[in-house]
């Protein structure tokens, strides 16, 4: 996933609990915090499967041994 991608959802995440911390209805605010909750979440995982498919990659780009 492109770094790009990564920086949007950190940017919703982040805007997420600005509205949070802005907003009185206290269903609306728990449900901000939620979605910003998962969005952390899943940009963790991303960067996790990144970081484990980058070895294979170089795998791949490398000669083969003889």
């Amino acid at each position: 996933m492109s770094a790009e991608i990564i920086q949007k959802m950190r940017a919703r995440v982040a805007q997420c609990r600005r509205l949070a911390d802005m907003i009185l209805d206290p269903t609306a605010r728990e449900a901000l915090l939620q979605m910003a909750n998962e969005g952390e979440a899943d940009i963790a995982k991303l960067e996790a499967e990144e970081a484990a498919a980058a070895p294979n990659e170089l795998k791949n780009e490398l000669p083969p041994q003889q």
